[in-house]
């Protein structure tokens, strides 16, 4: 059973990912996952596998927005279903531009991390992502 010492770590683990990967914190964000961590998104046939596939889309990523990458997560529900622990929240990304209302949404959706304790904390074991609009990714 999920405590509410669990419940805020889980939360704080959300937040940590998008700050690590938003300020290009690359080790920092590698603590974040399980070592067979995978991410699917639903109609994409990409999918990253490992840690290392985790940091390197998230740098790419990081390099196409030219270190303006930002994530922000809403309406964090952490519940426990057949044994596995997950986190669901919406997002939403931006990038924040250079100059002053110049930022613009890039893409919406929901996230599925499930979520596992270990003797370091709670990690992302899995990510499933469902985006509102119909995107394209080429990395």
């Amino acid at each position: 059973m999920i405590t509410v010492e669990d419940r805020f770590a889980i939360a704080e683990l959300v937040a940590r990912f998008t700050r690590c990967s938003d300020f290009g914190d690359w080790d920092g964000l590698a603590q974040l996952y399980t070592a067979d961590v995978v991410t699917e998104m639903e109609g994409i046939a990409i999918r990253y596998e490992g840690i290392e596939q985790q940091v390197e889309h998230a740098r790419e990523s990081d390099r196409q927005a030219e270190g303006k990458n930002r994530h922000y997560n809403f309406n964090l529900i952490v519940s426990e279903e057949n044994g596995e622990v997950h986190a669901d929240y919406a997002f939403m990304n931006v990038n924040a531009g250079h100059a002053p209302m110049s930022s613009k949404i890039v893409v919406t959706g929901r996230q599925r991390d499930t979520v596992v304790r270990t003797d370091q904390g709670w990690k992302i074991a899995r990510r499933f992502v469902r985006f509102d609009q119909n995107v394209q990714l080429d990395f």
